[in-house]
């Protein structure tokens, strides 16, 4: 059979009056996917660079949302098939010149579509009329009801609606709800004014508003410290007279990195630019909006994933229309439409959290850095404890490093004592030092931490007899208890289930419970300490809006004696009336197949135990472990970062692993093993031939092999050059794509977890 040619349209051809170039999130393997479409003569006044639009899509008649990034005269060359622009959104969500330019950053850099990195730079919920800006009817006087008189002689004998018309009158715009509350009748009285036609119901926006923080730090007119004052000034003619440079401020905790970055945007706002400050943890949110609303008022905007589409809606909104001056939020905050960026604050950059696990793999540090390079302004990454990669910039110049050696307050670092577990048999949960220290602050009065970065009651059920473990059966993780329900929980597809009472593969009526949660350890506390007022922060207490903010309050004003917490308590949070710390299993991460591992047990162990001595009162700090000879608990105990990172880059730079090399992680999954398995193979034969100085690894099973009912096979490319290594990984994943069949295949560049 003879193949018919592709063509131009030739009913359309001749009519186009330019071609789109047009990005539409369709899903994809990277790459730079432009779409060319015709701009019909009726749509060529409204269809430019940025506007939303939309364009049949694929075989059949389906339209879809798309973003024009170029505007271009001539056809595309070949004999393709051009399709019309079907419309253009009366929308105002335009993608600024920044925003297409960031887009096709991230496409290349995070080895995304240009439509997947384009949904992360519109408002939320933009193709979806239900969080659009909110209307609502309010009451205003008719103006044919031009006797008031006459109105009040028909009302003598209905007082409810009297005292309605009455508050619409000396108040109109408020909605019928309200009318109604402000007389204490229902709105049954409003509806029969309206039905006289006195009153008229007209549509007015409402702003859907974030809780504000309801709280005063009176920290106005603090006085900086020679180190803060000095770190202040290195940055000031960079802030005044705008230059991209980026600065690591490293600041032990405590040492006031916030009034720095207060003072910096004090300077920036002076001039009328506009500041973005990222923190890594929901749970931070509450405590630092509360600062910032102390020190900006109104000026400061929310968001985050823990608001309402609606309320993230109208804040990005107010943002993009320049009515507010900082922003506040965790890693999409990074994307906030600000129209005069002036500086980037990335609190705790060394966290992991920062990194989006899923496409487009994006790192907020790096996409902060690359803002800051467009606007031509500084960027601050702050931390106690940096990370490798930040810390290697500054080696080769790329960064200034700014340092902040003490404690704002004059307070000394908290004491630290290791508890080698392995001296205490039957394995207990709390060793008596730790038991002795926290009845002794507590009789004093004084508040206490607990840190266990695994949450639950126990981590496992196992039958000791024929070694039977209790597993997920979707994913290949252990199933956890919850007490509190009395439930077996996966963490990963949130499946639960009830414990079996005898094991399922030997009828044994001996099943045990082992490990421990944060569950366990409050109710530990609470039965040692009856007196004790206990709290919990993991996820499992948290998951309501404004959970995180209503525990932090609790805490923060004496409500409770005791918070156990996950890594949600580790960093940030600064409460004066902690003064002991206790981590109850501090090796828990290096038992991960991660070569990060390490670096993450040394930042939370010196985080958490930072939460400690921040008041009047100094602080204490146990460290219960089984590995107390690791030189990431060593360091981490005595908070010594600069010898960590010595050792820890030592053994970096002989394995190639960044700093001083990349990794691309390659991954294919689907709900057949066999297929997964050939998924990973066909990419590493794909990567081949590789250059001479990259290496790849696998393919093999993941080390968490099997989630949410998707077995999972990987491969990792390693090498000097990042651009390389994202080059081969997206040819791979283009050659594979076109041929695979129930697998997915994607890639993560520079990955912060190997599981």
């Amino acid at each position: 059979m003879r193949e018919r040619p592709l063509s131009i349209f030739r009913e359309d051809a001749d009519t186009f009056a330019s071609y789109a170039e047009v990005a539409v999130d369709v899903g994809g393997q990277g790459g730079d996917q432009l779409f060319t479409y015709g701009v019909p003569p009726a749509l060529a006044s409204r269809v430019a660079p940025g506007k939303q639009v939309f364009v049949p899509f694929g075989e059949g008649r389906a339209r879809v949302s798309g973003v024009v990034f170029r505007i271009t005269m001539n056809p595309p060359a070949g004999r393709v098939v051009i399709k019309p622009i079907a419309d253009v959104s009366s929308s105002a969500n335009e993608l600024t010149e920044e925003g297409r330019e960031l887009a096709l950053w991230l496409a290349r850099d995070a080895l995304a579509t240009i439509g997947q990195a384009v949904r992360l730079l519109l408002p939320p919920g933009a193709t979806d009329e239900r969080v659009h800006a909110r209307m609502v009817l309010s009451c205003h006087p008719a103006p044919e009801a031009r006797d008031p008189d006459l109105i009040q002689q028909a009302l003598r004998h209905a007082p409810a609606q009297k005292a309605c018309w009455d508050t619409i009158c000396s108040s109109p715009g408020l909605t019928p709800a309200e009318v109604a509350a402000r007389n204490r009748c229902t709105r049954a009285a409003v509806t029969s004014l309206v039905r006289r036609g006195w009153v008229l119901l007209r549509p007015r926006e409402i702003r859907r508003t974030p809780p504000s923080v309801a709280q005063r730090m009176e920290r106005n007119g603090v006085r900086l410290t020679d180190a803060q004052a000095e770190a202040l000034r290195c940055m000031t003619s960079d802030l005044q007279a705008p230059a991209y440079r980026s600065y690591l401020l490293h600041g032990v905790t405590g040492s006031g990195k916030t009034e720095v970055y207060l003072r910096a945007i004090e300077l920036v706002l002076a001039r009328g630019a506009q500041a973005i400050v990222l923190v890594p943890e929901i749970a931070l949110t509450p405590q630092t909006v509360a600062r910032f609303q102390e020190r900006f008022g109104d000026r400061v905007a929310v968001l985050h994933s823990g608001l309402g589409r609606g309320e993230r809606y109208d804040e990005w909104w107010r943002i993009r229309r320049g009515e507010v001056s900082v922003v506040v939020g965790a890693r999409s905050a990074v994307f906030a439409p600000c129209t005069n960026l002036g500086l980037i604050v990335v609190d705790e950059e060394h966290e992991t959290s920062y990194k989006q696990e899923e496409s487009p793999r994006y790192h907020a540090r790096d996409v902060a850095i690359w803002r800051a390079r467009w606007w031509s302004v500084p960027v601050i990454l702050g931390s106690a404890t940096p990370s490798l990669e930040t810390l290697f910039a500054t080696q080769q110049g790329a960064a200034v490093r700014l340092n902040l050696p003490e404690r704002a307050q004059g307070q000394p670092l908290p004491v630290v004592r290791v508890v080698d577990m392995r001296r205490h048999g039957g394995v207990p949960l709390f060793a008596p030092e730790l038991v002795e220290a926290l009845g002794s602050h507590l009789d004093r009065g004084q508040q206490a931490l607990l840190f266990l970065n695994r949450r639950g009651y126990a981590p496992a059920l196992i039958c000791p007899e024929c070694g039977y473990v209790a597993q997920c059966s979707i994913c290949s993780v252990n199933l956890c208890y919850h007490e509190e329900d009395r439930t077996l929980r996966c963490h990963y597809c949130g499946a639960r289930s009830r414990p079996p009472t005898v094991c399922p593969h030997c009828g044994s009526r001996f099943l045990r419970l082992r490990g421990v949660g944060t569950e366990r350890v409050a109710q530990e506390v609470a039965r040692l300490f009856p007196k004790a007022r206990v709290l919990r922060m993991d996820l499992d207490t948290t998951g309501v809006q404004g959970s995180h903010q209503r525990i932090y309050e609790a805490f923060r004003t004496g409500e409770a004696d005791v918070l156990v917490g996950t890594q949600m308590v580790a960093k940030g949070w600064d409460v004066a009336g902690v003064t002991l710390v206790g981590v109850i299993q501090a090796d828990i991460g290096l038992r991960q197949p991660d070569y990060r591992g390490p670096e993450r047990t040394f930042q939370l162990l010196c985080q958490v135990a930072g939460r400690a001595g921040r008041g009047a009162l100094p602080g204490e700090v146990i460290v219960q472990t089984y590995a107390p000879e690791h030189y990431a608990i060593r360091h981490g105990v005595q908070q010594d970062f600069d010898a960590f990172a010595e050792e820890e880059l030592a053994l970096r730079a002989h394995a190639g692993f960044p700093p001083f090399g990349h990794l691309v992680r390659l991954l294919a999954w689907s709900p057949n093993a066999r297929a997964a398995e050939d998924g990973a193979v066909a990419l590493g034969e794909a990567l081949r031939p590789l250059p001479e100085a990259v290496s790849l690894w696998g393919p093999s099973e993941a080390p968490l092999k099997q989630l949410r009912g998707q077995f999972r096979w990987h491969l990792a490319l390693q090498g000097p050059d990042g651009a390389v290594l994202r080059s081969l990984a997206a040819r791979a994943l283009g050659a594979c794509a076109r041929h695979a069949r129930g697998v997915h295949l994607a890639a993560d560049p520079d990955p912060v977890s190997m599981l």
